[in-house]
């Protein structure tokens, strides 16, 4: 992880004497000779650790630390001070602003240094509990959304069964007009749209029943979600490319993962329909202090006006939407599947991305934190 701390004095021999003491260290060091330099370099990093004066022409070292904290809320803050203004520190220390303080002179640059590795440890303690923290509220929210998805998916298959049975009823009279034949017809398309809809949703909300999250391999996801679709895809001729790269490690919810998976694989593989050969490439990998699952196919793309829509509820290029007479037509599809796969990739704090040439095929990548 990058490991940034800033320094903020308007002495520049006390400046001189910190970048001495850090320059064998890996840390990334910023200097700044005022609260306002350091606010600029705030915009421009997000330092884990702040160091500044208690007292500086214009603004103060407290008030700078406040200033601080409406950028980036997370860093720990620290005060040099030659004054035991006590009253002024311990009113910081609880509002939180600073962690602790460093008085100065200080005897050793090894002082300083260690007072900035307990920082960073500080730091990283503080991050993992939050990231529990989040994660629990995440797990709740999806627990909580799975329990009434489900409950309406009870009562709405309840309604659909009943209406389907009576169509039924209905078409089976010989002597029915053509007219009245063609809209009872229209109902039972309309309902079993409806129908697959409720399906759609429980899918998630089945998962969601799984609501831990906890550390797993991303690619063992993968696979695992693969085996799900290979048969099915083989079968329909399917020729499928896998590069996939181990410990691939993140924090999941393996069985929300697994559907978002499945989800853009089967996408991939209806995109194929008319294609040949039809192709769909999955890999993992590692960007940065990210990891990603990548499918993509050779398909028939999606238009440059569908892109910005194709995450909205609803909205689908297959099934009824599709163009008529198109292979895409055929596919059953009422446009929760990415909805719901967006929503998933964002309680992983992570994301969908998307990049998609008409008549060629897209590149759809699940991106998340590593752990």
């Amino acid at each position: 992880m990058h490991q940034t701390v800033l320094f903020v004095d308007d002495n520049p021999v006390i400046l001189k004497t910190i970048e001495i003491a850090f320059a064998k260290e890996e840390y990334t060091v910023l200097l700044a000779s005022s609260g306002e330099e350091a606010l600029r370099l705030i915009k421009e990093d997000t330092p884990q650790i702040i160091v500044s004066d208690l007292r500086m022409p214009g603004m103060n070292g407290l008030e700078f630390l406040h200033r601080a904290r409406q950028t980036n809320p997370f860093f720990v803050g620290m005060i040099f001070t030659a004054y035991l203004d006590i009253d002024s520190i311990m009113q910081a220390v609880s509002e939180e602003a600073v962690w602790r303080y460093i008085t100065k002179p200080w005897q050793d640059n090894r002082e300083l240094v260690m007072a900035v590795r307990n920082a960073f440890q500080y730091h990283e303690a503080i991050a993992s509990r939050r990231q529990a923290e989040e994660q629990l509220q995440r797990a709740d929210r999806l627990a909580a959304l799975g329990h009434l998805v489900a409950g309406i998916a009870h009562q709405f298959n309840n309604i659909d069964v009943g209406i389907l049975g009576y169509v039924q009823m209905a078409l089976l009279h010989k002597d029915l007009p053509e007219e009245v034949r063609e809209q009872l017809e229209q109902v039972r398309v309309f309902t079993r749209r409806g129908t697959e809809i409720v399906r759609e949703l429980t899918t998630f909300s089945d998962q969601s029943a799984q609501w831990g999250f906890t550390h797993g391999s991303l690619t063992d996801t993968v696979i695992e979600a693969l085996s799900f679709c290979r048969k099915e895809m083989e079968a329909a001729g399917i020729q499928i490319e896998t590069e996939f790269v181990k410990d691939l490690d993140a924090v999941l919810n393996f069985g929300l993962a697994k559907q978002l998976i499945m989800n853009l694989i089967r996408n991939a593989a209806h995109a194929t329909l008319e294609k040949e050969p039809r192709t769909v490439r999955i890999e993992t990998g590692r960007q940065d202090e990210n990891v990603f699952v990548r499918v993509t196919d050779n398909g028939c793309g999606i238009p440059k006006t569908y892109l910005p829509k194709i995450f909205d509820p609803f909205f689908t290029t297959k099934g009824a939407q599709a163009t008529p007479g198109s292979a895409q037509a055929a596919v059953s599809g009422v446009g929760l599947g990415l909805s719901l796969s967006q929503t998933v990739a964002q309680a992983h704090r992570g994301k969908i991305t998307v990049q998609s040439t008409p008549n060629k095929g897209s590149c759809f990548t699940f991106s998340l934190p590593g752990a």
